[in-house]
């Protein structure tokens, strides 16, 4: 049987947070229970590579950051998929990093590989567009994948290129104009459909109270009101724990949004 092991690369836990949704709204279940060894080759391997540094006495802080583990991992069947967090474009070294071993197990030519010959390997970047449009995203992450495999695999977002057996794939995340925004203008009116009252009203607590000269650093408004009617359900925690259990985004409203459809679609394309 075929094997997939699909690694995706989100900016942050809140994108994690919500793909995870998602993905288990369309049957794809967590596994994070799995045993490290019971992981498919050779994604064990960089794996136990990983957790390895965590427990040695020789590292610094910084480098006990550095580590590369998924933030969340899932299943179908013999799909595997291994959500990371890896920061947005100051990250780029921790990303390349990764990129660097997962080609790794490609087999060059006359060279025995520890890729099993029925499984294939996939990367999906998923970034936000913020305000530079997709065009110019896809220009960035092209010469960022270059640096590491001397190719620029993009035209457009949504495609899947082949590397050997390795693909490689960019979904763009845009608000409404389908050119710029962030994961917060997929998933505000998500969560607001249904729960306006409570988010009108969160929304006046931020405008009545919002203080510029009390600011610590950047203020972003629907993060902000993310956080606050989080709270009303999950006292203490943060964002992307509000986004991963908060009844605001249920399974329903996940398979009726578009946005929703077309990152699933995508995704689902890899296996």
């Amino acid at each position: 049987m075929k094997t997939e092991i699909i690694i995706i690369l989100c900016e942050g836990p809140h994108d994690v947070a919500f793909l995870y949704r998602i993905l288990s709204a369309n049957g794809i279940k967590s596994n994070g229970k799995l045993m490290i060894k019971e992981f498919p080759k050779p994604i064990n391997d960089l794996l136990k590579t990983e957790v390895t540094k965590t427990n040695v006495d020789d590292i610094n802080i910084h480098e006990v950051r550095d580590v590369l583990l998924p933030y969340k991992t899932m299943n179908r069947d013999n799909n595997f998929f291994l959500l990371y967090s890896m920061g947005g474009d100051s990250q780029i070294i921790s990303r390349q990093k990764l990129l660097a071993e997962i080609s790794s197990f490609i087999p060059k030519e006359n060279e025995i590989s520890s890729l099993p010959e029925n499984t294939n390997l996939s990367i999906i970047y998923f970034l936000d567009s913020d305000k530079n449009g997709i065009s110019n995203r896809i220009e960035k992450l092209n010469d960022e994948i270059y640096e590491v495999l001397s190719i620029k695999p993009f035209v457009n977002h949504k495609e899947i290129f082949k590397f050997n057996r390795l693909k490689l794939g960019a979904f763009i995340i845009t608000g409404a104009d389908n050119e710029n925004g962030k994961l917060e203008d997929i998933l505000l009116p998500i969560m607001t459909l249904e729960n306006e009252v409570i988010f009108d009203n969160a929304k006046s607590f931020i405008d009545i109270n919002f203080d510029i000269d009390r600011l610590v650093k950047k203020f972003d408004n629907a993060k902000s009101l993310i956080g606050i009617v989080g709270q009303l359900q999950i006292s203490g925690a943060s964002n992307s724990v509000c986004i991963d259990k908060s009844d605001y985004i249920s399974e329903d409203k996940i398979k009726v949004n578009t946005k929703c459809i077309e990152i699933f679609t995508y995704i689902d394309s890899f296996t």
